[in-house]
């Protein structure tokens, strides 16, 4: 290190000073978490098509109810969001930044996806779907988060202390129509499930301020009350979907059983609250967790795409292993390392990209046109309608371009549609709201 120039420890200390460390790498953990399932939820099978792990070790069902920890990030992002929503001083703005936050990121992973999957479709058309799938499952995370974010008003105004209540009751009665009448009336839980966490999230100061017992009396009655429902009732095991576990899918579309779970790790979370804060005050536990949250979020989005090629290369070498074999465990390290070491390292290239690619597609819209365009309605609803977009890709994925089909048997899909639509909102806002905007997302 040249004389004089600050160390990595000096640098995060600093740049960090007076964030909350534990929401910081609270976040983190659920999206590293999340990046830990899938790199060990593969399998080559002996007929060399990819299956996932719990079919060969259905035992370890119960492992989902610790790595799906995704509740805890929705909380926190529902506190910060309403947050940053009573500091704001021009909506349209801050509908505009978040915008771009959230979306443009996902234009170039979608775009490249598209590629990987046309040019594979070419020599095996099953190949090709599978590709232009795997890479983009995750977006679904950032599809529901715009939503909520374009319906934050919505959130912030409910800040008496028992509107979870009615909330949580509109969880249990759309499971109850999924279960009695069709099962797509559960897709509205997408929505409402992640939702019932963030507006959980923006009482998060009142339930800091209870005693400890509280949360903790809550947490063991919600966990109570999932595992009896996935005993009495129609539900999987596993708080993910597979086939491993028989029963209605906890997670796709969300159940009252993830419901449950999420709102025991909260209680959890609130319980063990001071003592992450004790642990996370020692700088030499806080640096390695600020580093990696640093590019946590680019990490998510583009890992799947890294794993995804990984996965086509040991399939390609013929490398089968069963679950938890000793060749599986080898295989799998070696996965692990060349893909999160590949996606780490490209990082900040990918992060450029995105704003390369938002700073071509506002170029693309002239001014006479978005100087016509003033307040918050319209950065609101784009918003909302990349949101539904990145929901639409999650479940039908980047394949057969130009192929028209419908999600959920309703919504009517076509990836090229689906991205130009995207890009479109993207570059508009960047145009509409100028450079300062353009890059507020990067800082």
């Amino acid at each position: 290190m040249a004389p004089g120039r600050p160390s990595v420890r000096e640098l995060v200390l600093s740049r960090s000073a007076g964030r909350d460390r534990v929401q910081d790498a609270v976040k983190a953990a659920a999206l590293a978490m999340v990046l830990v399932g899938h790199l060990l939820a593969w399998t080559v099978a002996r007929s060399g098509s990819t299956i996932n792990s719990l079919e060969q070790a259905g035992w370890l069902a119960p492992l989902t109810w610790g790595l799906q920890i995704l509740p805890l990030f929705f909380l926190l992002a529902g506190a910060n969001l309403v947050a940053s929503l009573g500091r704001s001083t021009d909506r349209a703005d801050w509908y505009a930044a978040r915008v771009l936050r959230l979306l443009s990121g996902p234009v170039p992973l979608l775009a490249i996806t598209a590629l990987l999957a046309l040019g594979l479709g070419v020599v095996k058309p099953d190949i090709g779907r599978s590709a232009g799938l795997l890479p983009v499952q995750l977006v679904w995370f950032l599809g529901v988060y715009a939503v909520w974010t374009a319906a934050a008003p919505l959130l912030a105004a409910w800040r008496a202390w028992w509107a979870p209540l009615p909330w949580f009751a509109a969880v249990v009665g759309v499971d109850l129509l999924r279960i009695h009448v069709s099962e797509r009336f559960g897709w509205i839980n997408l929505l409402l499930v992640w939702g019932q966490f963030m507006l959980v999230g923006t009482h998060l100061d009142r339930l800091r301020r209870l005693p400890r017992w509280v949360p903790t009396v809550a947490a063991v009655g919600f966990v109570a009350a999932a595992v009896t429902l996935v005993r009495v009732g129609p539900y999987s095991a596993a708080l993910i979907t597979t086939k491993a576990a028989p029963g209605l899918s906890n997670l796709s579309p969300p159940s009252l059983v993830l419901c449950c779970a999420g709102l025991a790790q909260i209680g959890l979370l609130l319980a063990l609250w001071p003592a992450l804060d004790a642990l996370l005050g020692r700088d030499g536990v806080w640096v390695p967790v600020a580093v990696f949250a640093t590019r946590a979020m680019q990490v998510y989005l583009w890992h799947m795409l890294f794993v995804s090629l990984c996965i086509g290369a040991v399939i390609g070498i013929g490398l089968e292993a069963d679950a938890l074999t000793l060749a599986w465990w080898l295989t799998h390290v070696v996965v692990a390392v060349v893909a999160v070491g590949a996606v780490w390292c490209a990082s900040p290239g990918l992060g450029r990209l995105a704003d390369g690619t938002t700073a071509l597609l506002a170029r693309t819209w002239p001014l006479r046109v978005v100087r016509r365009v003033h307040g918050p309605v319209v950065p609101c609803a784009g918003l909302a309608v990349g949101g539904l977009v990145l929901l639409l890709v999650a479940d039908s994925g980047m394949g057969d371009l130009l192929t028209y089909r419908t999600v959920v048997g309703v919504l009517p899909y076509q990836p090229l549609a689906a991205l130009v639509l995207l890009a479109t909102v993207v570059g508009f806002t960047a145009r509409t709201r100028g450079s300062a905007v353009v890059t507020s997302h990067r800082r």
